[in-house]
């Protein structure tokens, strides 16, 4: 690259040499035109540095392009978990096959149910942990992840919960305590259940406390609440737990203590000790005629 006028006296100033010159250059000390020159090299530069000021201005024009699929994104998910209009009851004749169903027809018939929006979104049903014969009938929510993809009621972390403290009580699942849940699928998203689902659930849900027959009921968490005792839907469970209560079941009145959900118990430990004796007083019933 040949060396400007000023270069090469800076060069020369600082004894840096020497200076090697093609035999096509001039020598820019010679130069009888150095200001010239010097006024033309300065003229270059910015015409020069021009040129690359306008590259970001392309290349900025292709990176808007991926915002329309960056808004679909949000799209995607909110319908996955937004709660659509559920339909109470879907097919009539499912419905009534259900009101003279027996235990292992029922499951049959909860499987092929599409009477809500969630029948969309879920593994399968879960139908119940246990069968007719069990004294003490525990009434859940609804399935979660877990549940959903095994078909059985509290298998998950809070499943597991309570399990242990139905073992700690003396109680065995499947043999004195049978385990179903308001709703039979699981809701998108792990979400509380709607009043509409369990409405559209009611029917598989009565048929099975009648053919389970339960001497006692332990109701946990707010959704059995308000499908066993509508009274109270709006009582916090901490009010009505500790007390022994008589609710309407399958044409009879059937005593039932309330208690917090296992997953509730999950976020506040503290609340399993009084949950115990929850469970303890709802044994206690069993020992009653």
């Amino acid at each position: 690259m040949a060396l400007t006028r000023e270069q090469s006296l800076l060069w020369q100033a600082m004894d840096i040499g020497p200076q090697w010159l093609l035999r096509s250059s001039e020598d820019p000390l010679l130069a009888s035109e150095a200001p010239q020159t010097g006024v033309k090299a300065q003229a270059a530069v910015p015409v020069a540095r021009a040129q690359p000021r306008t590259a970001p201005t392309a290349t900025l024009k292709p990176a808007a392009k991926p915002a329309p699929f960056a808004r679909r994104v949000p799209a995607a998910s909110d319908v996955s978990t937004e709660p659509k209009k559920v339909i109470a009851v879907q097919d009539a004749a499912l419905a009534a096959a259900a009101k003279t169903a027996g235990w292992d027809e029922l499951k049959g018939l909860i499987a092929r149910c599409h009477a809500c929006a969630m029948a969309a979104h879920r593994m399968q049903t879960v139908p119940s942990d246990g069968a007719p014969g069990c004294p003490l009938v525990i009434i859940g929510e609804a399935p979660g992840r877990d549940e959903d993809l095994e078909g059985i009621p509290f298998v998950g972390k809070s499943g597991q919960l309570l399990t242990a403290i139905l073992k700690a009580s003396g109680i065995e699942r499947g043999k004195d305590a049978a385990v179903i849940n308001v709703l039979k699928c699981r809701p998108p998203g792990n979400r509380d259940p709607l009043p509409e689902e369990a409405a559209a659930c009611r029917v598989f849900l009565d048929r099975q406390l009648e053919l389970l027959q339960p001497k006692a009921l332990l109701l946990m968490g707010k959704t059995a609440v308000a499908a066993m005792m509508p009274e109270a839907a709006q009582t916090s469970i901490s009010r009505l737990r500790g007390s022994v209560h008589e609710v309407m079941c399958a044409g009879r009145t059937v005593k039932a203590v309330v208690s917090y959900h296992p997953s509730y118990l999950l976020r506040n430990p503290a609340a399993k000790e009084v949950s115990w004796h929850d469970i303890l007083t709802a044994k206690s019933l069993l020992a009653k005629d």
